[in-house]
């Protein structure tokens, strides 16, 4: 699998320095993302021992990756983002990693992304992307995992999940708010990172994303977990779980079944 997106860094772009800052705005979001990381390698672990072949989707820059690259060594890991930038960063963070890394720019909205992946995989994962997708987007998006992964492979998605009770998800809301306000302002934010990263690259992100995403559809709180374990259990998965979640954030999937 060979890489094909390009990214014009210009002379002493420093990309080590955006990582961390790509890290560290994360972490303004999901101060618990750490601990997602560590309990998604361990579920990987415990259920497929050591997989062949792990897919990250929306992998960013390659910190869920770089993760899973250094618990299990002889695991190949893929990551799919649709940005060149993200992509970018991800190969320099994971280059120590060798042939053990493959990058895939691709839209997760399209139905032929998983006919580039390579044989099937043990594992499928992703962080805190998958809420951009509408229900439809979602739900075919499961169905193409569930073929992708081999019988008994384990998916795993850390995201935003809603609450069927309206008073429960204001107060999610809420505490999600208050957290932000005393968030670090020597922190880039979101809309910050992008401004600035893409000043530092000669790049109007805002245009480029513009471009690439179109009209964003998804929901930004998430949907409720009994949706997502109905649209899994039509797409294969024998079993369903959530393996972990504070508030309106959790770690959800399950394992392909046998047939």
């Amino acid at each position: 699998m060979k890489e094909a997106f390009v990214v014009n860094a210009p002379v002493g772009f420093d990309w080590r320095g955006w990582i961390e800052r790509w890290d560290r705005m994360q972490e303004r979001y999901i101060p618990f993302r750490g601990e997602r990381m560590t309990l998604m390698v361990e579920l990987i672990r415990r259920t497929q021992e050591t997989p062949k072949r792990v897919v990250d989707l929306g992998c960013g820059p390659g910190s869920l990756m770089h993760a899973i690259l250094e618990a299990l060594p002889d695991t190949q890991v893929i990551g799919v983002d649709f940005d060149p930038t993200l992509l970018g960063l991800a190969r320099k963070r994971l280059e120590a990693f060798g042939q053990r890394v493959a990058l895939l720019q691709a839209d997760l909205r399209s139905p032929h992304w998983s006919d580039r992946i390579d044989g099937p995989c043990g594992a499928v994962v992703s962080a805190t992307s998958l809420h951009w997708l509408s229900e439809s987007q979602l739900a075919s998006l499961y169905g193409r995992i569930g073929r992708l992964l081999i019988p008994g492979g384990i998916f795993l998605n850390a995201d935003h999940v809603g609450s069927v009770i309206p008073a429960v998800q204001r107060f999610w809301g809420d505490r999600r708010s208050a957290m932000l306000d005393r968030a670090d302002p020597n922190v880039d934010d979101w809309k910050g990172f992008w401004r600035r990263v893409g000043e530092a690259l000669g790049l109007d992100t805002d245009a480029l994303h513009r471009e690439i995403i179109g009209d964003w559809s998804g929901v930004e709180e998430g949907l409720p977990l009994s949706w997502h374990f109905e649209r899994l259990g039509e797409s294969g998965f024998g079993a369903v779980d959530c393996f972990w979640r504070s508030g309106g954030d959790a770690i959800y999937g399950g394992l392909r079944g046998d047939g």
